[in-house]
Order: C-alpha cells, then sequence, then structure tokens
C-alpha cells in the first residue's frame, strides 16, 4: 500500500503548509483599565478619581500593523458636537532637538449610555501620515470643549484595549 502512505503524507504536509501560512491571529491586549472621571464637574463622580479634562496612557504598537482600537466609556451622553476626542499620538525624540509628538488619527466618543458600559471601536493605522517609526505612540482622550459649556459631558473611563 504505498498509494496510501503517500497520499497521506501529502495531505500532511499540505495541512502543516496551510497552517505555517496562515497569517497569525491579532492579539488583543489591555493598554489601560480602571475607573477615572473625565470632565469639569469631579463632583458628579465624587467617589471615583478625576483625570480633569484629558487623560494619556503610553503603548506600544507594531508600527507597521494597522490594529483595533477598542475604547470602553460610562455614562458617556453626547448633547451635542461631534463626540469627545480620542486621539493617537506618535512620539518622537530626535538627537539635535527637543521631543515631538504628531497626532496620527483622531477619533470621536460619542454615546448616550445612561448607567451602562459603551464600547467604542475603531480601525487603527499606527504608520498613517508619518514618515519614520516612533519611538513609541499614546492614547489621548479629551473632553469636547468646542460646545457650550453648560453641555459639556462629565464620563467615566473603563478601558482601553488594542488589537493587532
Amino acid at each position: 500500500m504505498p498509494t496510501v502512505k503517500y497520499a497521506v503524507f501529502s495531505v500532511m504536509a499540505l495541512i502543516t503548509l496551510g497552517n505555517w501560512c496562515t497569517a497569525a491571529e491579532p492579539v488583543k491586549t489591555t493598554i489601560w483599565q480602571g475607573t477615572l472621571h473625565l470632565g469639569d464637574n469631579p463632583l458628579q463622580y465624587s467617589s471615583v478619581q478625576s483625570t480633569g479634562m484629558t487623560m494619556q496612557i503610553p503603548l506600544t504598537l507594531e508600527a507597521d500593523k494597522n490594529g483595533t482600537l477598542r475604547i470602553t466609556t460610562r455614562e458617556i451622553q453626547t448633547l451635542a458636537g461631534e463626540g469627545h476626542y480620542a486621539e493617537l499620538v506618535a512620539h518622537y525624540q530626535d538627537d539635535d532637538g527637543p521631543a515631538r509628538e504628531y497626532v496620527v488619527e483622531s477619533f470621536r466618543l460619542k454615546g448616550n449610555s445612561n448607567n451602562a458600559d459603551q464600547d467604542h471601536t475603531f480601525e487603527l493605522h499606527p504608520m498613517k501620515n508619518l514618515y519614520q517609526k516612533p519611538a513609541y505612540y499614546s492614547v489621548r482622550i479629551k473632553i469636547d470643549t468646542q460646545i457650550k459649556f453648560s453641555l459639556w459631558d462629565d464620563f467615566l473611563m473603563k478601558r482601553i484595549e488594542i488589537e493587532q
């Protein structure tokens, strides 16, 4: 039965080759997790620490690999405007000058969740409009201040995840 041996060997070789050729599955990484208040009224969430009107978390990305950014918020209620800002920022340090940062991509956090978590998911392109790989990246979250003061939203940050 030599034909059967060769057939089994050929099938096994194709399965092994197929597994080797498939792209690696994206890996989900939690960059930050907790509960922080963002907004101009820290008394609204008096039992939670406040970051004020912005927060920024450093992270490492594979610059040449696109991915997904997932930000989980709670009680985000955008009454006006396009929503709060989530920005992917690239950081550089030159030998002959100070550190620099560039906003790679800007996303908007918008919703109407009352006492519920809400996931905001965005496609991520780490090298978009960049000329070289940065030293590192960060994600910056800012409340939208381009609307009337009375419409500024206070909300809770819960988690930042990257899948790449």
